[in-house]
């Protein structure tokens, strides 16, 4: 059952349906993990409702950025046993004053210094790369795309939040680089649950697979097997 089901309507399911949109993935590539803004400033430092998350951080998601830091956790102890590529692609704390606000209501994750760090179960270890970056996308003015070129990389698996934002503009600007972008359903968090169906169908019938955590690590599993 897709997260969407119940959404969006059946009707406009069968439109991209019978026009060809949507695909199944390809494994045979060389991935890296993306994991993009899985910071306090937008997950909150309890398991709360989101309403009650955003009186700490007004990005924070709350109880879903728990569940999709399980998740992305997860899916890190594999890439790592797999000694394959992770970066961790994170907002900047200035890159307001020298860029701009990243979202047009200019909502920060906060003044304090803890909403820009990284979970320490999820934290990066030696070896892995962290990209700061200033916009929604994690390739727009970083050297991201040359990162993962220079380690032989076609394929990106994106984990993070937020799935209507950041997820969305990188996967957006993955696929227009030429990756093979999955987006992994359940370790990608969103505020608006609404919001969060929507954009993971839109993405996947025009711009990335979007697949499960447990599929993503056994059919990689698979692949490394062989």
């Amino acid at each position: 059952m897709a997260v969407w089901d119940g959404l969006i309507p059946e009707r406009d399911q069968e439109i991209y349906r019978r026009a060809g949109f949507a695909r199944e993935p390809s494994w045979d590539g060389s991935p890296a993990l993306l994991i993009v803004d899985a910071l306090w400033g937008f997950i909150g430092h309890q398991p709360v409702d989101v309403l009650e998350a955003i009186s700490e951080y007004p990005t924070a998601c709350g109880e879903p950025g728990w569940v999709g830091l399980e998740r992305t956790e997860e899916v890190l102890r594999f890439f790592r046993e797999a000694e394959l590529p992770v970066v961790h692609v994170c907002a900047s704390a200035g890159a307001d004053s020298v860029y701009g606000a990243t979202t047009r209501a200019r909502r920060t994750p906060g003044t304090g210094t803890r909403a820009y760090e990284i979970p320490e179960r999820i934290a990066p270890v030696p070896g892995e790369l962290v990209v700061p970056k200033s916009k929604a996308s994690g390739f727009f003015r970083t050297p991201l795309d040359v990162l993962l070129r220079n380690r032989k990389v076609d394929t990106v698996l994106i984990a993070g939040s937020t799935t209507c934002g950041c997820i969305r503009a990188t996967a957006v600007d993955a696929h227009s680089s030429g990756f093979e972008t999955i987006v992994l359903s359940d370790a990608v968090w969103d505020r608006s649950p609404f919001s969060h169906a929507v954009s993971l169908y839109e993405l996947s019938m025009k711009y990335a697979s979007v697949v499960a955590v447990d599929e993503a690590i056994a059919e990689l599993g698979k692949r490394r097997d062989r």
